[in-house]
């Protein structure tokens, strides 16, 4: 997905640690060309890029890869040594099974556990002591760095089989669809996902010379990169963004272009709790907000490629969307463009 833009509850959960220290957000927003009012406004949106920036700020700032958010800090390059612990294992299942030994030496409150069973194997997240975890961040922090690390050891898209989390559903668990794809239950005994014995037998295709490479990016890309290209949200999103400088197709077109019936692809879409009308929205708030931050075309113009005829109902729409008009929010945009070449 080309311009998927990530909730502003991340940015806030992220920045926690480093406010229970006792350090400015303002400060460390303007370094990662974040705008300070990303903190009031629950609708916000962030691009990866600049999500990925500030998780770099974050960990120099706090030396702690968990950003502050466990009791202990996980000193950087844990992780890079995580890697090269793995790297050498045959299959998935013995690459987690050692790598999450590795952490539990560290006694941190938070860890995951690998548990296997006959019908495959689990990542199960257990707290020992407690610690901030502020909005259960840190938790799904571990959950998607396993995750996406499994599918880069792998060289594949690892399905999850389920999301189980022992809380109930969050205000920004629509986020979900794009960093657990797959079926997610709440309110259950414990937090985990699960994955299909074959998955969990699966070679290591990686070895340590693939290491410098990744670490370029890793973790934080991790972090911040949808990974959900096998769901049905992320097949029609891909379709419609193919069609963005011409009118987007319908639902219909959607449908042929799949290889499916329209009965099959409603009942597909409410199994991921979502509708056609909102995967087209969210498309067209991710490519609105990319083209007001390039600053190339004026609101009016942006409003025809998008594809609203009248700019009014553009204003009105970007602002359910983002809690900001397109001219406040390209203002914005620019002031902190400006404040992070700065700083």
């Amino acid at each position: 997905m080309k311009t998927s833009t990530i909730a502003s509850h991340y940015v806030r959960a992220a920045l926690a640690g480093a406010l229970a220290q006792g350090h400015d957000a303002k400060d460390i927003l303007q370094k990662a060309g974040i705008g300070l009012e990303i903190l009031q406004e629950p609708k916000a949106r962030v691009y990866p890029e600049k999500m990925a920036k500030l998780l770099r700020i974050l960990v120099t700032l706090l030396d702690d890869e968990f950003l502050g958010q466990d009791r202990k800090p996980s000193q950087p390059g844990s992780f890079e040594t995580l890697c090269q612990l793995i790297l050498p294992c045959s299959t998935l299942g013995e690459a987690l099974e050692m790598g999450t030994r590795y952490y539990r030496l560290f006694d941190l409150a938070l860890h995951t556990q690998f548990e296997q069973t006959e019908m495959g194997g689990s990542l199960v997240v257990n707290q020992h002591h407690h610690c901030l975890n502020k909005s259960h961040y840190l938790t799904e922090f571990q959950l998607v760095l396993w995750h996406r690390l499994c599918c880069w050891l792998t060289g594949k898209r690892i399905p999850i089989k389920m999301a189980e989390f022992a809380y109930s559903r969050p205000s920004h668990a629509d986020e979900y669809q794009l960093f657990f794809y797959g079926e997610h239950k709440f309110n259950q005994a414990r937090t985990l996902l699960r994955f299909h014995q074959k998955d969990l037998d699966l070679p290591i295709i990686r070895s340590r010379q693939d290491l410098p490479e990744l670490m370029k990016e890793a973790p934080y890309v991790f972090l911040v990169k949808p990974n959900n290209t096998a769901s049905i949200n992320a097949q029609i999103r891909r379709i419609l963004e193919v069609n963005t400088e011409s009118e987007m197709p319908d639902f219909e077109s959607v449908a042929f272009q799949l290889n499916t019936s329209t009965q099959t692809l409603r009942r597909r879409l409410k199994d991921e709790n979502t509708s056609f009308q909102a995967i087209k929205d969210q498309v067209r708030r991710d490519l609105a907000i990319c083209h007001l931050s390039e600053n190339k075309y004026s609101i009016n113009d942006i409003a025809l490629k998008v594809g609203f005829t009248e700019p009014s109902t553009f204003h009105r729409a970007f602002k359910k969307w983002t809690g900001v008009t397109p001219g406040d929010y390209r203002a914005g945009e620019t002031q902190d463009s400006s404040s992070a070449t700065t700083a």
